[in-house]
């Protein structure tokens, strides 16, 4: 069975639509397991997004920090906030996504509800996350509601897009009563920083498959190479040649499984200096060389 990939553009921007237009949201169930290289790559997206371990521990990356999440916790990712996943002590993890557009609840931009509850938190640069833990009452009372939220959308009785619009606005009204300080006096969320991040993914991600030196990447925002290096680390949590290293790994994943190039032809096209690089980036990627990959995969 092949491995599911992220669609995104060229800035890491996911393009999948969540939802419909006239309902827009949706809840999924997923395995980091199903996806590439076992994980969820960064990406972004203006929807909110709530997380909801199912089986297994996984790890989020926001920014600089790493959120370790097991089942019955919860992590609600605000919009446009760079985020990527995976499991740990490489075992699978099941987990249920809800992922809305923030107008379904507050309705027109501008109005009274935008303005006042939304705007506060969507556009803080202090809030990219929030976690729930079962440990604290109210929380409990939120991850009970989501997990409604799950079962309509799973069901679909009558009046379920209601309900689960109702529900909605009930999490999200606590949590807002819970970070009324921080939304009071917002910072707001740094416009600039996310530009220049899709900047350099877009340099990096088009010209992957050839050498690319950091001054070429600073020329791209107009920052020094200290500046963009710190920047990038900011924002994804990762180096960029750590991100760059993944990225190309990624993209030779499909070229392996075709079984049409040589190690080094790949190593090659997808911008490796040689081939015992690539061949210990997919190891460490997907647990084994990756000329051992379609025969180990026609084992199982």
């Amino acid at each position: 069975m092949s491995k599911r990939t992220l669609l995104v553009d060229d800035t890491q921007r996911e393009l999948c639509t969540h939802g419909t237009e006239s309902f827009p949201m949706t809840v999924s169930h997923d395995d980091f397991w199903d996806f590439e290289g076992k994980t969820v790559p960064i990406h972004w997206h203006s929807d909110l997004e709530i997380s909801l371990p199912r089986k297994g521990k996984a790890i989020y990356q926001i920014y600089e920090k790493s959120y370790y999440l097991k089942p019955g916790e919860v992590l609600l990712i605000n919009q446009n906030v760079p985020h990527s996943c995976h499991s740990s002590d490489n075992q699978p993890a099941k987990y249920s996504t809800i992922l809305v557009r923030p107008d379904f609840m507050y309705g027109d931009f501008g109005s009274d509800v935008e303005r006042n509850c939304f705007r506060p938190f969507l556009q803080n640069s202090a809030i990219p996350c929030v976690v729930l833990s079962p440990d604290n009452p109210s929380h409990c009372r939120m991850l009970e509601k989501l997990n409604q939220i799950e079962q309509l959308f799973d069901q679909k009785p009558y009046c379920y897009e209601l309900k689960i619009k109702g529900l909605l606005c009930q999490v999200f009204t606590e949590i807002f009563a819970e970070n009324q300080k921080i939304c009071t006096h917002y910072i707001p969320s740094n416009q600039l920083e996310l530009e220049r991040l899709e900047q350099m993914l877009n340099y990096l991600n088009t010209h992957f498959d050839s050498v690319i030196s950091l001054q070429q990447l600073a020329d791209q925002i107009h920052l020094s190479r200290e500046v963009c290096c710190r920047l990038f680390k900011k924002m994804t949590g990762k180096t960029i040649t750590t991100y760059l290293e993944e990225y190309r790994t990624d993209k030779a994943f499909s070229l392996v499984q075709s079984g049409q190039y040589s190690i080094t032809q790949i190593a090659s096209m997808v911008g490796f200096s040689n081939a015992s690089r690539f061949a210990n980036s997919f190891r460490k990627h997907f647990g084994c060389n990756p000329g051992e990959y379609n025969s180990l995969k026609q084992k199982k």
